[in-house]
């Protein structure tokens, strides 16, 4: 199935439940792509007509282990799901389709192996075996591995899906540094790295199959670009650079490496990055925002601008910035967001505390429904500007727009 055609079965949950993706899985990043992508978009929100696009609330980072964990994503409105699933870091899509132990028993998907990238397939009752007079009394009483039950209910119709999962595991360009902090997730990449076997519990590490990436970062960035379902749509998401503890400088190295690595997570759950973007926006630097639940459920959302309710308008919509941040992703909400090179432009549809920020700090504090600002000749010491709006009744909301690049 190319990939075209799998937008277009991807468009509803109900067209999603006659797609079969093995053949797009078992070779997605195989890959090696090309460094010449568009460079990414400095004046997001560019003729996007906002009178009349659908605001679609998702996540790039969110984990969902069971029912009442979607239901969760469901109840906060969220209409596009991109579950980021790992050990294996292989996307949950379609979730109908989706059993609890999946991958536990085989997979197709290659893995580093004694530092060897090795095809499958894997047959881990077969492997595991090997060494199951090793293992504690707890793990060998799950042994043969067999398919658990479906995890989910049919989605409600009009639900979109894409693939996505988070990696990790990786090593520096040359391999000699273990990266164990750096985590990425790839919205609408088929791409699949790692194995099931989380903290080595039965010892499929210490036996040489690694349960991340294994690979250095640049590599497996790559893969996952590679796996992209839509050319033009996706990416690749720098997660929880304070959680990371990551160096300063780190995420500038990833977004040069290729522009379709988009941004970082500004907020994580509990974790909250704004320091790391503005630091890395100072650079003169595009790097989109995201805002994500991560395992919380309730913190952190992506609000996407487009003109109709798919899967590819949605993807495109991530590669263009053309979305905005918020905290809970209910209430308060953007209903503009402008700038021709002269003037910025905010609106809400209820009164907010507008914050204008840039590289010389907050520029502009106002209360209000509607912020305009004319850039000053004096731009380039500002190097950028975003918007952030804090609502001002008692929801806790916040909003934040993605940088304007100046």
């Amino acid at each position: 199935m190319n990939r075209k055609e799998f937008l277009r079965l991807s468009a509803c949950a109900a067209a999603a439940t006659a797609w079969k993706w093995d053949g797009i899985a078992a070779t997605a990043g195989d890959e090696i792509v090309k460094h010449d992508a568009a460079p990414r978009n400095r004046r997001p929100y560019t003729g996007v007509d906002w009178a009349n696009a659908f605001q679609i609330r998702t996540t790039t980072h969110g984990h969902c282990d069971n029912q009442k964990m979607l239901d969760a994503y469901l109840k906060r409105g969220f209409e596009l799901l991109t579950i980021s699933n790992y050990y294996p870091s292989a996307p949950r899509f379609p979730l109908k389709d989706v059993h609890e132990f999946d991958f536990r028993m085989k997979h197709d998907f290659p893995v580093m192996v004694k530092g060897k990238r090795t095809n499958g397939p894997f047959d881990w009752n077969a492997i595991v075996s090997e060494w199951k007079d090793e293992l504690p009394e707890e793990q060998k009483k799950q042994l043969p591995f067999t398919r658990g039950k479906k995890l989910f209910k049919p989605l409600p119709p009009g639900i979109l899906e894409a693939p996505n999962a988070e990696h990790h595991s990786f090593y520096d360009d040359d391999r000699k540094k273990s990266m164990r902090g750096l985590h990425i997730c790839s919205p609408g990449s088929a791409f699949e790295s790692g194995t099931f076997d989380k903290r080595n519990r039965f010892k499929t590490h210490s036996k040489g199959w690694c349960f991340g990436s294994g690979e250095p970062w640049r590599i497996a960035v790559d893969r996952m670009i590679a796996g992209l379902v839509d050319p033009l749509g996706g990416g690749v998401t720098i997660n929880h650079p304070t959680w990371s503890k990551m160096d300063y400088d780190f995420p500038a190295k990833m977004l040069d490496h290729d522009s379709r690595v988009l941004g970082m997570e500004v907020i994580n759950g509990k974790y909250f990055s704004e320091d790391y973007w503005d630091y890395t926006l100072k650079t003169g630097r595009q790097c989109y925002g995201f805002f994500v639940p991560d395992w919380s459920l309730w913190y952190g959302c992506n609000v996407l601008l487009v003109k109709e309710r798919t899967v590819e308008a949605c993807l495109r919509a991530y590669r263009q910035g053309n979305f905005y941040g918020a905290l809970h992703g209910g209430g308060v909400k953007f209903t503009n967001i402008s700038f021709d090179g002269r003037t910025i432009e905010a609106t809400t549809d209820k009164p907010v505390k507008f914050e204008l920020i840039s590289a010389q700090g907050k520029v502009v504090e106002k209360t209000d429904t509607g912020l305009s600002f004319k850039v000053p000749a004096s731009a380039k010491k500002h190097v950028y500007f975003r918007i952030k709006a804090l609502a001002t009744d008692n929801s806790g909301e916040i909003l934040y727009s993605q940088p304007f690049m100046i």
